[in-house]
């Protein structure tokens, strides 16, 4: 079994790292942004987010038929289990954050008739169940996926933390070649 990840999935990694930070940070700012600035910054975060959905699900399908290289040697039963389960989380809050976000956009008071346009191009389409609502039944379906996309992101910064933590540490305090794996090149 190698010990690298291919090629396709440190692209994929690093181009969904990107994604995610562009909209961790972006999302932490809109309440600093005027009212203009804040509408483009908004669309531009949609963006980002249905494409970090569409690489992570690359991701997923490509990990299915190439599976990972396995564990590093040294990494204790504990480091194992903690390591797997950061791993699985990022998975699914980063299948979850932008599912809820795009709900969330398409339960807006403003999203009928009309989805977002990705990178002022690219047409997308609202979820459908959102216009048979009243005005009250859809500001609340609004305001709860909201709070579940607030919430999971900041679990993801958390997750996050943990992960490059752990891959500082094996590659800088234990010695073991972490970094290399989900790099570019020998």
């Amino acid at each position: 079994m190698t010990e690298r990840y291919s090629k396709l999935a440190v692209v994929l990694h690093w181009l969904i790292a990107i994604g995610i930070f562009l909209n961790l940070k972006s999302g932490l700012g809109f309440d600093d942004l005027p009212k203009d600035q804040a509408a483009a910054a908004f669309a531009f975060h949609e963006s980002i987010g249905i494409s970090v959905l569409g690489l992570v699900v690359l991701r997923v399908l490509w990990r299915m038929g190439n599976p990972p290289p396995a564990p590093l040697a040294n990494l204790k039963p504990l480091e194992r289990r903690v390591s797997l389960g950061i791993h699985h989380l990022l998975y699914l809050l980063s299948v979850l954050i932008p599912l809820s976000g795009w709900l969330t956009a398409s339960a807006h008071k403003d999203a009928g008739g009309h989805g977002m346009v990705l990178f002022n191009k690219v047409p997308w389409f609202n979820f459908p169940g959102f216009g048979g609502l009243g005005d009250p039944a859809r500001h609340q379906a609004h305001e709860l996926l909201g709070a579940v996309h607030s919430a999971c992101a900041w679990v993801i910064m958390a997750a996050l933390v943990l992960h490059v933590g752990g891959a500082l540490k094996h590659q800088f305090i234990d010695r073991e070649k972490m970094l290399q794996r989900m790099w570019f090149g020998r």
